[in-house]
């Protein structure tokens, strides 16, 4: 039997797994820049148009005071998609 058809398929999958991956590790590269404390990707989760941290809550008050910095610098960095708040 022939199983290109679904190697393709599953590809199509692949590729925007990667390509959520390469926008967190986006994310987390500008907020670690931003902040004075160490940020992980497990610490980073996006869903729509939020950005939801986990974290200490010094860590959440330190990126929630430059939010606006923040989200400026990652709308500039991903142009494919917008964020408008950091939860």
């Amino acid at each position: 039997m022939d199983y290109n058809h679904i190697a393709s398929f599953l590809e199509k999958f692949k590729r925007i797994l990667s390509q959520g991956e390469g926008v967190n590790n986006t994310i987390v590269e500008i907020i670690a820049k931003q902040v004075s404390f160490p940020v992980s990707l497990n610490m980073i989760k996006t869903k729509g148009t939020y950005i939801y941290i986990q974290g200490s809550p010094m860590l959440r008050n330190e990126i929630l005071m430059r939010k606006e910095a923040i989200l400026a610098e990652i709308s500039t960095n991903i142009l494919d998609r917008h964020f408008s708040d950091i939860r």
